[in-house]
């Protein structure tokens, strides 16, 4: 298959991602303060969208920090162009699937584990192109972001609570509620923002890496750039309304108050982990956790954890069932060429 077939191919898969993943993650910022009533589904879809698209600036503007631990997984040539769009293409179904399903999940971990695992493929029956110090960046933010974010967004959300109702006791109940409702709004905008950020990044590098594959003539860095943060603020509309019903209630169910202080904690994650730390974190993942947290905390507030589980589950399903279908396809590609 010709170089440019296969870069057009990972063009399209990527703009087709960028577009789907936008629609299907925007629960993750909006489900609670629509649910609060802080914000009505239309000015809540038209601000995830406008503040989505400015993450993806910041994001693109931040690039090198990330670079470095995907460049090292795709070979040059026809080779890592057909790892790059195997990858985008397994992530893409598995976004689509988990939309369908209305479950929320990690469309960075089933982008990062696709691209590792056909990357792991080639190296095995082609190239030996990789080692395990190309691979362990890789495998400790997968790592940090399944095991340790979640944790501490539970822990944070939950222990929030404490110094806020203490606080809110002897406020009256309607004044608590149109403060929270105020801080869900501000949140959402965080929220939407470093999703923006941490999808910005990815969805860029995925293109840059695929230009240096195939070596052809440099795009204009500014035409990829505003594509991918014009597909992720239109794909915005694509609002993934089964999701947001279980972010809102499948969980729990959260008053104004715990839902601000639960979308409060993941867009602080979010952004920390974006801009001070440097490291890939699920906006799904934080957003399950910290109403988890929000409604352990609160005192009228029951926990369903068969839902908690069965989102866990699709989480941890995500990175190992992306992997192995992109090494399976990436292997069987490999064999036949």
């Amino acid at each position: 298959m010709s170089t440019l077939i296969l870069l057009t191919a990972v063009f399209v898969l990527t703009a087709a991602f960028s577009f789907v993943v936008a629609g299907r993650d925007t629960p993750n910022a909006v489900a609670l303060p629509i649910a609060s009533g802080a914000l009505t589904p239309a000015n809540a879809v038209a601000m995830t969208a406008l503040m989505r698209m400015v993450g993806a600036v910041m994001g693109v503007s931040t690039i090198q920090f990330f670079a470095a631990e995907f460049v090292a997984l795709v070979p040059s040539g026809n080779t890592g162009l057909s790892i790059t769009a195997v990858g985008v293409a397994v992530a893409l179904a598995w976004a689509i699937f988990t939309w369908w399903r209305g479950v929320a999940v990690s469309s960075s971990h089933a982008l990062t584990a696709s691209i590792t695992g056909g990357a792991v493929a080639v190296s095995l029956f082609n190239t030996e192109h990789l080692s395990w110090p190309d691979l362990s960046p890789i495998s400790m933010g997968i790592i940090i972001s399944l095991f340790a974010s979640p944790i501490l967004a539970m822990l944070v959300a939950w222990l929030l609570t404490i110094p806020v109702t203490w606080f809110a006791k002897d406020t009256a109940p309607h004044r608590v509620s149109y403060a929270a409702r105020g801080t869900l709004a501000i949140g959402a905008a965080a929220n939407a923002l470093g999703h923006g950020v941490q999808y910005g990044q990815r969805i860029y590098i995925v293109l840059l890496m695929s230009i240096a594959a195939a070596d052809v003539e440099p795009f204009p860095t500014w035409i990829m750039a505003a594509s991918v943060v014009l597909l992720l603020g239109v794909g915005s509309i694509l609002t993934a309304w089964r999701v947001n019903y279980t972010l809102a209630r499948r969980i729990t169910i959260l008053d104004p108050l715990h839902s601000a202080i639960a979308s409060s904690t993941s867009a602080l994650l979010l952004l920390v982990g974006s801009f001070m730390l440097h490291i890939p974190l699920s906006s799904s993942l934080t957003t399950v956790a910290a109403i988890t947290g929000a409604g352990t905390a609160q005192n009228n507030g029951v926990v369903r954890w068969v839902q908690v589980l069965r989102l866990m589950s699709y989480f941890f399903a995500t990175v190992i069932i992306c992997a192995a279908v992109a090494f399976a396809a990436v292997g069987a590609i490999t064999a036949l060429t």
